[in-house]
């Protein structure tokens, strides 16, 4: 069954321009941040996801869904209406899910449902202002990464994400190649794109967490009444 709300993702890295090398990388940051995840249900969606690994987490169990049949899968939903009840998962993992959606937006928000309050979603993606995205619209290159326009900036998704109640924890960025990273480079672009392009680097990674702050109003106390009152003092003559 094909997805109203995603294309075809690939299923596997190698599909992807330097997908090993990227996964390689991402499963370096996965290991760094996993021993800070904790609880009992962790969801993976679609295969990118499934090929990456939070063992060293203290997750107890995962759940591999996705839109098509790819190796291992054991649940078949869409992203954008997962069969969870709400606040039944501790973490998700979205590797460049929502590169290839069309409603990413709807992702997110369904994601907040199905996590419980202070759970984790990890997501990864291709930057557009990056050499991923240049080499997305060359007739070459352009069929081993999603279309241009489907890649969403780090900036953006992170006010997605603030929108929806999320905090970002940690963030990171890899470059197709490392080449590229020189440190003069990234402090100019700190210094003049702090916005669109803090990074050049073609992927990120972003953690985020779930907050639910409570609405209960706080009790607005009356002030005491003075202890002096007129008449209680004189001058003495």
């Amino acid at each position: 069954m094909k997805s109203a709300s995603t294309d075809a993702a690939p299923a596997a890295w190698s599909r992807l321009l330097r997908g090993r090398h990227l996964a390689e990388q991402l499963q370096l940051r996965l290991d760094e941040w996993a021993p800070s995840l904790f609880g009992f249900t962790l969801l993976k969606v679609d295969a990118l996801s499934a090929a990456l690994s939070l063992e060293q987490s203290r997750l107890l169990h995962s759940v591999l869904m996705g839109q098509s049949g790819f190796a291992g899968m054991e649940l078949q939903g869409d992203a954008t209406a997962m069969p969870f009840a709400p606040g039944s998962l501790d973490a998700c993992l979205l590797a460049n899910v929502l590169d290839y959606s069309k409603h990413p937006h709807a992702i997110l928000r369904e994601t907040e449902v199905v996590l419980r309050d202070d759970g984790w979603l990890i997501i990864t993606g291709f930057n557009p202002y990056s050499s991923a995205g240049l080499a997305s619209l060359l007739p070459g290159l352009g069929h081993r990464l999603p279309p241009w326009q489907r890649m969403l900036a780090p900036g953006r998704l992170e006010d997605w994400l603030k929108l929806l109640g999320f905090e970002v924890i940690k963030q990171d960025d890899m470059g197709l190649t490392g080449w590229f990273d020189f440190p003069r480079l990234g402090r100019w672009r700190r210094r003049f794109c702090p916005r669109y392009c803090p990074s050049l680097a073609a992927v990120y990674i972003i953690m985020a967490r779930k907050r639910r702050y409570p609405l209960t109003p706080i009790r607005q106390f009356k002030p005491l009444p003075s202890a002096l009152q007129p008449g209680m003092a004189c001058q003495r003559e």
